[in-house]
């Protein structure tokens, strides 16, 4: 009597899984990286997506990517991001940086058709252990950052990279809010509070008050959206695509206030002064622009006063003007539009991610640097991967399909 057999996997699924798992790993421990290098990160994150992009080739015989690609560049997402690339690239007609501003915006579109390359392999169920292997990472990276804090064995006079030192509290306080996310999502609350305290208490000792501050204001975030999601997400709106929109007008509205509750010598005042001489000056500029990436360079060539503020607010309308901002308002509407077709239990951590990396970015402590691009490419990534893992009794609706 012949013995029945379980039929064996096939030889392209199996590759396609070791590659994924691998994929997920590389990913994983990218954050830990960030904590000793200043290139690892963004070395391992886009190895880590070409695996995954690579897995899903193999399993799908070279079709499925490019499929789910095509539809993520058609959808209003995608367009409204391409629209922003492309007028960026049409800025590099008037901007006085050319070789400078070309090589970033070839940087930064590289990295962006990954990110959409990555999101489109991903399978439609994400695996449980893949998604665990992320907060895990994530988690080791806070256990040695605050280790090396509090070690009392270190040397006081070893000097921590200062790129290095500056870099990982913004990661804390953006990356913890996906980690959340999937922790919650699995009913983990000692976990995720864990997960949360350390990330707090990593913040509190190097003394980032600034990220400090931003994660308080996801937190606050995930706390409204959870109580009343159409709540978080008006809120939402209104705090991320208002003051974009009304920038131009904040120098003239903020200054009075800011003179009188910090006298006319602070500097903010100064910032804000020399904001609003810019938009008097060149007002017709609001429309164009003055190129892709000048904002820096124009200070240290003595072209904007020095005092200019920094921050996403003055750069944005600086060097791409309207249109670039109408371009990224579209980007974060439909954000927060996915926010609401995503799964209940993350929508809250999706609007406070949104919420915290839009804060840093307002408050200048971030620049458009490939490690802050990638930083968000791979939280788009994760929450992709986590929204794709979710239990579902029916075939799950991919959050890529919700920016249509």
């Amino acid at each position: 009597m012949a013995l029945q057999t379980s039929p064996s996997p096939q030889p392209a699924a199996s590759a396609a899984r070791l590659l994924r798992r691998v994929g997920f790993f590389v990913l994983a421990a990218a954050p830990l990286l960030s904590v000793a290098t200043r290139r690892g990160f963004v070395i391992a994150v886009p190895f880590g997506a070409v695996l995954l992009i690579l897995a899903t080739l193999i399993e799908s015989e070279n079709k499925e990517p490019w499929q789910g690609f095509g539809r993520m560049v058609l959808s209003l997402c995608g367009m409204a991001g391409l629209f922003v690339l492309l007028w960026a690239g049409l800025s590099l007609v008037w901007t006085p940086f050319k070789s400078e501003a070309m090589a970033r915006l070839a940087n930064l579109s590289g990295l962006v058709l990954l990110v959409m390359a990555t999101v489109a392999s991903l399978p439609a169920h994400s695996r449980a252990n893949n998604l665990h292997l992320l907060v895990i990472g994530f988690g080791a990276a806070l256990l040695l950052a605050n280790g090396l804090l509090l070690w009392p064995a270190r040397d006081p006079d070893v000097v921590v990279d200062q790129m290095v030192s500056e870099r990982l509290p913004l990661f804390a306080a953006v990356l913890v809010f996906p980690c959340l996310g999937w922790l919650l999502s699995r009913r983990r609350i000692i976990g995720a509070v864990t997960l949360l305290a350390a990330s707090s208490s990593f913040l509190i000792l190097q003394e980032a008050y600034a990220a400090l501050c931003s994660l308080t204001l996801g937190l606050v975030m995930y706390g409204l959206t959870a109580w009343r999601a159409p709540l978080g997400r008006w809120l939402s709106a209104a705090m991320t695509i208002g003051l974009l929109v009304l920038a131009p007008a904040l120098p003239f509205l903020l200054r009075p206030l800011t003179k009188w509750a910090f006298g006319a010598t602070d500097l903010n005042v100064d910032a804000l002064r020399a904001w609003g001489r810019l938009v008097q000056r060149e007002p017709l500029r609001l429309i164009t622009g003055h190129g892709f990436d000048v904002t820096a360079r124009a200070k240290a060539a003595g072209l904007i006063e020095p005092m200019a503020p920094r921050g996403l607010l003055f750069e944005l309308w600086y060097d791409l003007g309207l249109l670039g901002v109408v371009g990224v308002a579209m980007v974060l509407m439909m954000v927060i539009r996915a926010s609401s077709r995503a799964a209940p239990v993350l929508a809250p951590g999706i609007l406070a991610t949104l919420m915290a990396s839009f804060s840093l970015t307002v408050l200048g402590q971030v620049a458009l640097q490939s490690w802050w691009v990638t930083l968000i490419g791979l939280v788009v990534v994760m929450w992709f991967a986590i929204e794709q893992g979710q239990y579902r009794t029916t075939r799950p609706r991919s959050l890529s399909t919700t920016f249509h």
